[in-house]
């Protein structure tokens, strides 16, 4: 977008936001602001988002703290309107210049009555100088990167010992100049390879609760020239160029944003030109373009690509207009297809309009239309789906497919701030609850189809192997989450080990194969009350007699504990209407309602309690001593 109509944009935004329009302003501000825009227009964004009532946009409260041994002021205000842009109000506390240490080592600092959600550590290569000579041994280079890096996991600790935040932590851009030129890159006791091997040893170091930041990878793709203004530094004490403000705001937003309420979960794609070169029913099988030739071996790579995302957990499903077994013939039948049916998890190719394809895909994998990705490479389809699907994300593909993986690379709609076991499996258990959803056809009889699944759930308290998942639930469930509370990993492991709270973890499996972890459950213990904090299960499961399952443990617990009430909230959110009278089918009594919706149900342990009736079988975990509810 040239100067000229980027101006005349922002004039319009001013103009809205003057005539009360905020809504409309600052999504037209959202669209028009690009990562790579240099710093006078971040500035210019910022200052137009501040402009806009805070209360006028439905924003997610946020607390960041940025612990900084350089100067982030003018940062900070963009980086704000970038957490804006991902539903965010942050209000950030910033250390004092160069102050890290202190701040972090006095328990009576400013930063732990701020209470933030997020603790930024945001350093520089300054920042980490070794003492090591020209020439040193292996050992020498080893033992002083071990103490650098120790330097700042004692920094963790004492922050995870003290706030139950979640942990941001750059690694080190590599400067752009070198002392010894290219045998920098040979040598273990140069700076680039002390830097290097740091940043490796740093993330191994990296613990629970603790996610690293590449500020190197940043740099480098910035461009080291353009990132490294020594002006900048020496005049103002600025880590990196001010026009990578955006960059560097835009992807710690996305990040951020995942931490909160996680990713994308399920990826849609077109075929013809997509995921192939040419059409399929005009060109025939032998016809289109995957694996010869440039452009053939761009498609090729681009499988590749969308393979791995479909290892790290990301969903791949088809929306095409094509006749079907056509498109099928080249997943079964083309030498060079590297995706194969067996990693879709959903195949629409008709003639259908692809919106109602969309919805039926959401539909059949049980997740909401705000967790899809659409690729097509047809301008008007796009389109078309964001007139009618606003919920779903549509990147913008380039005409040239070569650079399809850099322009969904740089949405950043698939960050994560961890990785576990049920990630790699998710396309495998979707698919198989597309094939229960089938199989279910064949009753007419709920309660026959049920039975006919033979399920059995595995309960157990919380333990390391189980974490990532469980905390995972808590803050990427939306749809079965009763009162929307978000835990971090260390708020969790506290939760451990207090005697007066209780977690259990909830896996099912049936005829058709193993769901894994699908629910969380927090509960504490208030004298003879038992309050249901948190109770979340993946959308996977709905409807399966789970909800009348947990809910025998939860009044079980209760006898165990010889509570006399069993107490229940619900929070009522954009995404969680499915749950609204969850509390009133296990047969809680409501006691409260609240202006805002949110109601108080209770069930009274002392009066006949209601029947619950599931098909479930329980499997006891072994880490679960049955002498001990909690």
């Amino acid at each position: 977008m040239n100067h000229r109509i980027e101006t005349t944009t922002l004039k319009a935004i001013k103009e809205d936001i003057q005539n009360g329009q905020f809504a409309k302003a600052f999504k037209a501000l959202a669209t028009l602001s690009e990562p790579e825009h240099d710093f006078t227009l971040q500035s210019r964004y910022a200052l137009l988002f501040q402009s806009i009532p805070p209360e006028e946009l439905e924003l997610e409260n946020l607390r960041l703290a940025i612990l900084a041994t350089s100067t982030v002021d003018h940062f900070i205000d963009v980086l704000k309107f970038w957490l804006a842009k991902q539903g965010f109000r942050v209000e950030v506390y910033s250390s004092p210049f160069d102050t890290v240490h202190q701040t972090v080592l006095d328990s009576k600092s400013s930063l732990y009555a701020f209470a933030p959600e997020f603790v930024w550590f945001f350093n520089n290569f300054r920042d980490v100088p070794f003492s090591v000579s020209f020439g040193a041994s292996q050992n020498e280079c080893d033992s002083a990167i071990n103490d650098t890096v120790k330097k700042f996991t004692e920094l963790w600790k004492v922050i995870q010992k003290n706030l139950p935040c979640h942990i941001l932590q750059n690694n080190v851009e590599l400067p752009n100049f070198r002392v010894f030129g290219n045998l920098e890159g040979s040598v273990a006791w140069s700076q680039t390879n002390l830097l290097r091997k740091f940043n490796i040893c740093l993330a191994s170091a990296s613990r629970s609760g603790v996610t690293i930041f590449d500020m190197e990878y940043l740099s480098s793709l910035f461009g080291k020239n353009s990132w490294h203004d020594a002006r900048y530094w020496h005049y103002s004490k600025h880590a990196f160029s001010l026009d990578a403000c955006g960059l560097v705001a835009s992807q710690v937003g996305s990040l951020i944003a995942a931490g909160k309420r996680g990713g994308k979960k399920c990826l849609v794609l077109d075929l013809d030109n997509t995921l192939w070169g040419g059409v399929v029913g005009d060109d025939g099988l032998n016809g289109v373009q995957l694996g010869n030739g440039a452009e053939g071996e761009v498609f090729l790579n681009f499988q590749k690509y969308l393979l791995a995302l479909k290892e790290r957990g990301i969903l791949l499903s088809i929306c095409s207009k094509n006749d079907e077994d056509t498109a099928r013939d080249v997943f079964l039948n083309h030498p060079d297809m590297l995706i194969q049916l067996d990693d879709i998890a959903v195949f629409k190719a008709n003639w259908n309009n692809k919106p109602d394809n969309i919805r039926d895909i959401a539909a059949t994998l049980n997740i909401g239309l705000d967790s899809i990705v659409f690729l097509d490479d047809n301008p008007v389809e796009r389109q078309l789906v964001q007139k009618f699907l606003p919920e779903v994300t549509v990147v913008d593909l380039p005409e040239d497919p070569a650079s399809f993986i850099e322009a969904i690379d740089r949405e950043a709609l698939f960050e994560s701030l961890a990785f576990s076991s049920e990630d790699s499996k998710r396309n495998q258990l979707y698919k198989q609850n597309a094939i229960r959803s089938k199989h279910q056809k064949q009753f007419d009889n709920i309660d026959e189809f049920l039975r006919s699944l033979e399920m059995e759930s595995e309960v157990g308290p919380v333990n390391e192997l189980c974490l990532p998942r469980f905390i995972q639930l808590i803050n990427k469930c939306n749809q079965f989450h009763l009162t929307t509370t978000r835990y971090t990993e260390t708020q969790v492991k506290s939760m451990i080990n207090d005697n007066m709270t209780t977690l259990r973890y909830f896996r099912l499996k049936d005829s058709f194969g193993d769901n894994g972890l699908i629910s969380a459950l927090i509960i504490k213990h208030q004298a003879e009350i038992l309050f249901i904090d948190t109770w979340v299960m993946s959308c996977r499961v709905f409807s399966r007699g789970m909800e009348e399952f947990i809910c025998s443990e939860i009044i079980s617990i209760a006898k165990w504990s010889k509570s006399s009430i069993v107490r229940g909230k619900y929070i009522p959110s954009k995404k969680n209407k499915l749950v609204s009278s969850l509390y009133e089918n296990l047969g809680f009594k409501l006691t409260k309602k609240e202006t805002d919706g949110t109601s108080y149900w209770e069930l009274d342990m002392k009066e006949q309690l209601p029947k619950i009736s599931h098909t479930i079988k329980r499997a006891e975990s072994k880490d679960l001593d049955p002498e001990n509810s909690r």
